[in-house]
């Protein structure tokens, strides 16, 4: 709708993981560059956790843009599974289904061709990677066969390096006392927090410049704090509350983005549950640093 009033080729703020418009703050390269040693290192379990709406699901899509042939992939993007289930779906990623028998499918049988799978591309000197998006809400018997799955090993190495993204909650539920010997085996650890003023206007100017260098458009400087303050640096609030502000600059047809234009903005984004008392004390001081 307002693409060719700002001389915009795309949407710079949809909330889609889409790489090309992925804003490399440092925490984020600390974040893929910290995975793709762990994933050399052939480390067992990593952890990455974040805020809804910080990076996490851009920033794992990123990293295996960076990851060569030797390394076999699968994403499960939906964590809420049997157990069965889940590991049906991680041999289906990885390129090979096991056939039912007599209609069912065992654990058994799945783990059995998962190892064989490992095996054979462990001989071609490869490795591989599960990684598990939402893992907040894996079932603690899922969870409990993440960790047997760390068993498939030979006697030098791990045949199979896991990471598990999620929001805090996932940190709650692996501090679980039946879950201790999973926790235990965690190796690597990175979270994500909101990104701080300067980090929000870098990243708004980023993704105008990847939508269109020629774009008709200016955020005044006010204008970028105020996006700050309303959105808590969050990288998804940053997206929508700035989708908002162009459609209110669009319908007042003026090509600058000031702050009283965000602020109209802001009130058109409805419930704001997302402001919780909580969470500002939990982030204020990095988010601020």
């Amino acid at each position: 709708m307002y693409l060719d009033f700002f001389t915009l080729s795309e949407k710079p703020f949809d909330i889609t993981p889409d790489t090309r418009f992925l804003y490399l703050s440092p925490q984020h390269e600390v974040a893929i560059q910290t995975f793709l040693y762990g994933i050399r290192e052939r480390r067992a379990f990593m952890v990455l956790a974040g805020e809804v709406g910080t990076g996490k699901t851009t920033s794992i899509r990123a990293l295996l843009n960076r990851l060569g042939p030797d390394v076999e992939t699968a994403l499960i993007i939906n964590p809420l599974l049997s157990t069965v289930e889940l590991l049906r779906t991680i041999n289906k990623d990885f390129g090979f289904a096991v056939p039912q028998n007599n209609g069912s499918m065992s654990v058994q049988d799945q783990i059995e061709a998962l190892n064989a799978f490992l095996l054979g591309i462990a001989k071609e000197g490869r490795n591989a990677v599960v990684i598990i998006d939402e893992a907040q809400d894996l079932s603690s018997e899922a969870l409990e066969m993440i960790r047997l799955l760390s068993n498939l090993e030979t006697e030098t190495h791990k045949l199979l390096q896991l990471i598990l993204v999620g929001q805090p909650e996932l940190e709650d539920k692996l501090n679980r006392k039946e879950l201790r010997q999973l926790r235990q085996r965690i190796q690597i650890r990175h979270t994500l927090h909101p990104l701080n003023l300067e980090e929000t206007q870098k990243y708004i100017l980023f993704r105008l410049n990847r939508a269109s260098p020629k774009c008709c458009l200016v955020f005044k400087p006010a204008a970028l704090k105020k996006i700050y303050e309303c959105s808590g640096g969050i990288p998804r609030l940053i997206n929508t509350l700035c989708e908002l502000s162009l459609m209110a600059a669009f319908t007042e047809e003026t090509h600058i983005i000031t702050k009283k234009i965000v602020e109209i903005a802001y009130e058109e984004m409805g419930d704001k549950s997302w402001v919780r008392p909580s969470f500002w004390r939990r982030w204020k001081n990095v988010a601020s640093s």
